[in-house]
């Protein structure tokens, strides 16, 4: 029940930015930022999802919440939407659905990269490039470093997993060895 809630509200956003035009990067960020300072701030998590508190009462502390964040008018008006619907407890959820639906309208689709080594930005690209022309579709990946790796890197797209890393070969050169 719950995911198909998040996924409801994340689409309710989504809708409302493509109607208005609205940057999806930048909704995304605001959501993330909201979502930052209420697991820093327990204590103002529960109270704007209890029930308990009045109404009244949570809204004008949401206002407070988005105001001092700066959030753009439509994350304002969704995030006093979470609180007043007592569905603020979602957002996480919503955050991830959310991503999928806005990568979705996007025409893109996210990928993770682990490399022993950091990248530079020109790696970055290229490699976002080599994988567009494989997938059909804008990449945009996350680097992560991970020495364990040893050289060249793994790719996680979409589910499937590119392993050009050494430690990936030298396991396939082993496994190769012990079949015979």
């Amino acid at each position: 029940m719950s995911k198909a809630l998040a996924t409801r509200y994340a689409n309710a956003l989504v809708e409302n930015l493509k109607e208005h035009k609205g940057d999806f990067e930048k909704a995304y960020d605001e959501l993330r930022k909201v979502a930052q300072i209420l697991e820093a701030n327990p204590r103002l998590f529960r109270y704007l999802s209890q029930p308990v508190v009045p109404r009244r009462d949570r809204l004008e502390m949401g206002k407070i919440l988005v105001e001092d964040l700066g959030l753009s008018s439509p994350l304002k008006n969704f995030v006093l939407i979470l609180i007043e619907k007592e569905r603020i407890s979602f957002l996480d959820m919503i955050i991830e659905e959310f991503r999928k639906l806005a990568d979705e309208v996007l025409g893109q689709v996210r990928g993770r990269v682990r490399t022993a080594r950091p990248l530079t930005s020109q790696d970055v690209a290229y490699l976002s490039r080599s994988f567009q022309e494989l997938v059909g579709k804008k990449v945009v990946l996350e680097v992560e470093e991970d020495p364990s790796i040893i050289g060249g890197v793994v790719t996680l797209l979409g589910g499937v997993v590119f392993d050009g890393s050494i430690k990936g070969n030298l396991e396939q050169i082993r496994e190769k060895l012990i079949e015979g």
